[in-house]
């Protein structure tokens, strides 16, 4: 393709490059979700400008592409700057950008309110708790909370708003000039037994741990623990704070967000009589064709490199190919025990959980 700047591309161009993304730009270490969320920016703006200009004759295209750009920044948008690695500060950058393209994001103040939490901005955490939690910001139920995530959201909110007020508190009592026998008399402990009680909660049910017949909730240091300890044959898949990580019989590989959350997917939502196509998979590729369906090249290709992820630690032949409806379908054979373990949060991960 000639060099021109992104912005200098048509539409065809783009979806092109979008294409050729999909087919190849993942094996980089970096760039490519970087590159994905900048053509669906640049996608948007020209289409955006179409449809002022000619009507509603760009309406559907406009607003597929705007729900495109919204996740990729949502379930993307911590890996902007490197591929295989999460990055806190980018993650807020990008929900922050979502949520200027779409407010009805519950998932996504969510998202900023753990971050907020996390790195001790409780002042910012109420506030984005407070809006994850408002029915108003309710629409598409894809960005939605599931009942583990509501309750979370809930007991971070609290938190949040006693850490706000015992600090308050403490401030107060270092004042100048206030004369002590002129403050109320504050009794802090009760706050901080709700503050420490909480906190247990959150830690101990911090990640889902997931295998074929059983979901529960755990700690990290129950997910480190069990990768560390994983049973002989069993296949680990493991969503931690930095990256994601298969693990088999002692080896193991980083592997891209994408490959993790394809893997997830088979493994927890596919069988030999429900498989996946290119067509119950598409929210893992995006537009790649001006119909908006995903090419079965790309599909294809997508699972080769999948399954060579898995075959770099030796891990047997998950994954097998049937047809279903007329399309080449891929499914987990279930020929080897399994545990996916990634946090509560996740905003891929929430739609296997009910």
């Amino acid at each position: 393709m000639r060099t021109l700047k992104i912005k200098d591309l048509t539409l065809g161009e783009l979806e092109e490059l979008e294409q050729d993304l999909h087919e190849n730009g993942e094996k980089s270490d970096y760039g490519y979700y970087m590159q994905l969320v900048t053509i669906y920016e640049t996608m948007y703006k020209k289409l955006k400008s179409l449809a002022r200009i000619n009507g509603p004759e760009y309406d559907h295209s406009l607003q597929y592409t705007k729900k495109l750009l919204v996740t990729h920044l949502i379930k993307f948008g911590t890996y902007l700057k490197m591929n295989h690695f999460k990055d806190d500060g980018t993650a807020v950058e990008s929900l922050i950008k979502a949520i200027g393209l779409e407010q009805k994001l519950p998932i996504a103040y969510y998202r900023l309110g753990f971050l907020a939490y996390k790195h001790g901005k409780y002042g910012s955490a109420v506030r984005y708790f407070q809006q994850a939690l408002d029915k108003r910001l309710q629409g598409d139920p894809s960005y939605g909370l599931n009942q583990q995530q509501e309750f979370h959201a809930h007991m971070y909110l609290a938190n949040s708003a006693l850490y706000v007020a015992s600090q308050t508190y403490e401030t107060m009592e270092k004042l100048p000039h206030t004369p002590q026998e002129q403050l109320p008399n504050i009794e802090l402990s009760p706050i901080f037994e709700s503050l420490s009680s909480n906190e247990k909660y959150l830690h101990k049910h911090a990640f889902y741990k997931m295998t074929k017949n059983k979901t529960e909730t755990c700690s990290k240091e129950d997910c480190e623990d069990l990768y560390e300890n994983s049973d002989i044959n069993e296949l680990v898949l493991y969503f931690n704070d930095r990256e994601n990580i298969l693990l088999f019989n002692g080896e193991e590989a980083i592997i891209t967000p994408t490959q993790a959350n394809m893997i997830r997917h088979f493994l927890l939502s596919s069988s030999k009589e429900n498989p996946c196509t290119r067509i119950t998979m598409r929210d893992f590729y995006g537009r790649t064709g001006s119909d908006g369906e995903v090419k079965k090249k790309t599909f294809i290709k997508s699972i080769e490199r999948l399954r060579g992820a898995l075959r770099s630690i030796e891990i047997p032949e998950i994954i097998d190919v049937t047809q279903y409806r007329g399309e080449t379908a891929y499914y987990f054979n279930e020929s080897v025990p399994f545990t996916v373990l990634f946090r509560v949060d996740d905003a891929f991960g929430k739609d296997y959980v009910n």
